[in-house]
């Protein structure tokens, strides 16, 4: 039998026993009432942010660095309709984040108490779970269940509101197991996938976040190499195999087209769903037979795959390379390298033209006009010989092609199909966080995206987040928007552009240093410069584009 305590000491408790390290949290008068608990736990480190919506995305920036459950807590009502961007954000990358309310007694919902909101109706269509304890003996195993549903099967949010009426109460506090164990492919469902493989002719993996949430990067690399078969990467994929990696097809951008895609007669689509941001828009047609294996049950509303296996990419990865070890015969890596290597010349020469373009400009070095073209891929070159993770916005869409190759997964996050603005600067917080991450954490905004957070930049400056960067492509306004309407309805900058900021004394007035870099000549000693600072930086990068 365990100890009595009162429900904060439990709560704090169960966090701190399933490994929790950080919680991410915007103080009201019910949720205060469990930090003297969290104080007590000396594993938990509490992180104070300015917007509920900031403490969210930092939950799950620190879950997609760590790939362990994101902590946020924030007041009930306003601070939950706060949170909803963010949780849905979450909910549609597939980020384990657990966010705890402390919500009105029980007996007041309802009669329209102070802070009431029918959080769980707003939270439902965007939430694994909603997690309602109603007495105190029941917290210590919702905590622990919202900790695990978080990261058991397709991760994602789980909300976790606890009614005030029941946090002076106590009850048994006893050690709990959290299990998280996943499903795997079964030698039927494996031996079934590689006959329908082996009968293909050209095909072709799509590797998505899935890989890189079952830790299964090594296992697909030697699939593929077992193979031979090449591997196309989801924009939540990349880094799933390193671009260095001969059989890497990478995430091709959206102005690349090329027959390879259209020649593959066999998806094989291992943790990556096949909605409309993955298949580039429409851009890649799917082949006539497609084989999947994904944690979560099939989407009835996308293409039906061929053979569906509910199981961890891992699970599968790992039985169907010792199959083909046994029976190594039967699969020689010429047969589906071929059409690949065509690929890799035009891709990489794609690439070369593309950058070559970037640098472009009237005039000299010093005098020509900086475009985010310019700088990403200076910036991408920077990385390529500086490790680092990026966030970012929107900006990836038309300039994929231009963010740097990467050695490693867990380096680049984007905002997806939600595209919500405002997640790169406090998920890049969040992910400093982080035991043991000396890499130097990039949040990429335009301007208008970093102004959706910029409030929380003083937060880096509190803690001192030391490999904490942050770059504006700043053109005064949602520029790239205004270039889409203008061209369809005519001149509409009065919507979508506004007076020069200066980002520079807003960085300063948050306690952070700032660089302002107006030429192309300045890109380089100034990237150095963040790089090697001893605290968090902010990079103005003045631009005479749209983004587009």
């Amino acid at each position: 039998m365990g100890k009595v305590s009162g429900t904060p000491d439990i709560i704090a408790g169960t966090l701190a026993d399933a490994g929790i390290e950080n919680v991410f949290h915007l103080p009201g008068t019910s949720v205060s009432s469990i930090y003297p608990s969290l104080a007590r736990q000396k594993k938990i480190k509490s992180v104070l942010f300015k917007h509920e919506q900031a403490a969210c995305f930092a939950a799950a920036g620190y879950a997609l660095v760590t790939n362990r459950p994101g902590v946020c807590m924030v007041m009930c009502g306003p601070g939950v309709t706060n949170v909803v961007s963010a949780v849905t954000e979450c909910y549609y990358q597939s980020i384990p984040v657990v966010v705890i309310t402390v919500d009105n007694p029980q007996k007041n919902l309802g009669i329209e108490a102070f802070h009431e909101v029918d959080s769980f109706k707003i939270l439902e269509p965007v939430t694994k779970k909603i997690i309602y304890p109603e007495k105190a003996s029941d917290v210590q195993k919702a905590v622990a269940d919202a900790i695990a549903t978080s990261n058991r099967g397709r991760p994602g949010p789980v909300y976790l509101n606890i009614p005030i009426d029941i946090m002076e109460d106590t009850a048994e506090n006893k050690k709990i197991s959290i299990d998280v164990k996943q499903k795997v492919a079964t030698p039927p469902e494996i031996t079934k996938a590689l006959k329908m493989i082996y009968e293909a002719e050209s095909p072709m993996i799509f590797a998505g976040s899935g890989i890189i949430r079952s830790g299964a990067e090594d296992e697909l690399a030697e699939f593929a190499r077992l193979t031979g078969i090449p591997v196309l990467m989801s924009l939540g994929g990349r880094g799933a195999l390193p671009d260095s990696n001969p059989l890497s097809l990478g995430m091709p951008p959206y102005n690349f087209d090329s027959n390879i895609f259209n020649a593959a007669d066999l998806f094989i689509v291992v943790g990556a769903r096949l909605n409309p941001v993955n298949l580039r828009m429409g851009k890649l047609k799917l082949p006539k037979k497609i084989i999947r294996i994904d944690v979560d049950d099939e989407n009835p509303k996308f293409r039906k795959a061929d053979i569906y296996i509910k199981a961890d990419a891992g699970s599968f990865l790992r039985g169907a390379s010792g199959i083909i070890r046994k029976n190594s015969s039967q699969f020689a890596k010429k047969r589906f390298q071929n059409h690949n290597d065509g690929y890799k010349e035009t891709y990489n020469e794609f690439l070369s033209a593309e950058r070559k373009k970037a640098f472009a400009g009237n005039g000299s070095l010093s005098s020509s006009p900086l475009t985010s073209r310019m700088f990403l891929a200076e910036l991408s070159e920077f990385i390529e010989k500086n490790d680092a993770v990026i966030f970012t916005d929107t900006i990836w869409t038309p300039y994929s092609h231009l963010f740097p190759r990467l050695k490693k997964p867990r380096s680049f996050f984007s905002v997806r199909s939600f595209g919500c603005l405002g997640f790169a600067l406090p998920a890049a917080i969040g992910a400093t966080f982080a035991k043991n991450e000396k890499r130097k954490i990039i949040s990429l905004s335009g301007d208008g995206g970093f102004l959706f957070n910029c409030q929380d930049l003083s937060t880096a400056a509190t803690y001192n987040r030391k490999n904490f960067i942050q770059i504006i492509l700043n053109n005064s306004g949602y520029s790239s928007l205004n270039v889409l309407a203008s061209a369809k309805f005519g001149k509409q900058d009065d919507y979508y552009l506004w007076a020069r900021i200066d980002y520079s004394k807003l960085s300063e007035s948050l306690g952070v240093n700032s660089i302002t870099i107006e030429k192309r000549s300045e890109i380089k000693e100034s990237l150095s410069k963040a790089f090697n600072s001893n605290s968090p930086c902010l990079l103005n990068v003045v631009t005479k584009d749209s983004n587009l």
